[in-house]
């Protein structure tokens, strides 16, 4: 995890400087179905490509949250970065960050100027569900429902220039691999429930019990993102 605050230091410099600049001619989806027909909207990235959304106040931060996804990350050699799944960002800092480790073997977590890295190895070439849950003074990272850190971080709610998946920069630090089930949730939701609907759709016959306070689901099969109203 030797690249984590210079690379992706250097990353978030980018977003500023290029705005929504971002390309997206080559994006590809698929569907992997989970549990009772849940099927999980995936957006695979060969490295080229990026989804960038104009700002949004509905998707700043909240006193707590949750973001959960799914990811596979896939090249094979050192990029020379740490590609950036996910990223709000503007002028001022940034709100929030993730990103997969060069090597592979872990995940880092972005907040205007912390920058805090979680081993895990994802050399495996299999979808890994990841959830960050904000407490206000705290981030758990669950991975595979595994408690595996206790990040010193909050969200902070910046100036954005805009939400971006798979890149942080418009493709010259763009995420090669797959990435989809994004949910974001102005509530820190409880491990007990993450679990239970990590791979059940939130909107389905038994609704999420947080569902009132859902910001964002991903429709990565259309390439979109939609708001929950």
């Amino acid at each position: 995890m030797k690249h984590a605050r210079s690379m992706i230091a250097s990353a978030l410099i980018g977003i500023a400087a290029i705005g929504l600049a971002g390309c997206s001619a080559g994006l590809d989806s698929e569907t992997v179905e989970a549990e009772d027909g849940y099927i999980i909207d995936i957006l695979a990235l060969d490295g080229s490509e990026t989804l960038a959304f104009d700002p949004d106040d509905r998707l700043a931060p909240t006193e707590q949250s949750t973001i959960e996804f799914w990811v596979q990350p896939e090249w094979s050699t050192d990029p020379g970065y740490d590609p950036i799944v996910l990223s709000n960002t503007g002028d001022d800092g940034t709100s929030y960050a993730v990103a997969v480790t060069a090597e592979r073997d872990g995940l880092v977590g972005v907040s205007g100027e912390v920058v805090e890295g979680v081993p895990f190895d994802f050399t495996d070439g299999q979808l890994h569900h990841v959830a960050l849950i904000d407490y206000g003074d705290t981030v758990s990272v669950w991975i595979d429902l595994d408690l595996v850190a206790e990040l010193p971080l909050t969200f902070e709610n910046y100036p954005s220039n805009g939400f971006f998946v798979g890149t942080g920069s418009g493709g010259d630090d763009a995420f090669e691999g797959k990435i989809g089930g994004l949910r974001i949730w102005d509530v820190a939701v409880e491990p007990e429930v993450l679990a239970q609907y990590a791979r059940r759709d939130a909107l389905g016959d038994t609704p999420h019990p947080d569902l009132d306070e859902l910001k964002l689901i991903s429709d990565f099969s259309n390439k979109t993102i939609v708001f929950n109203e």
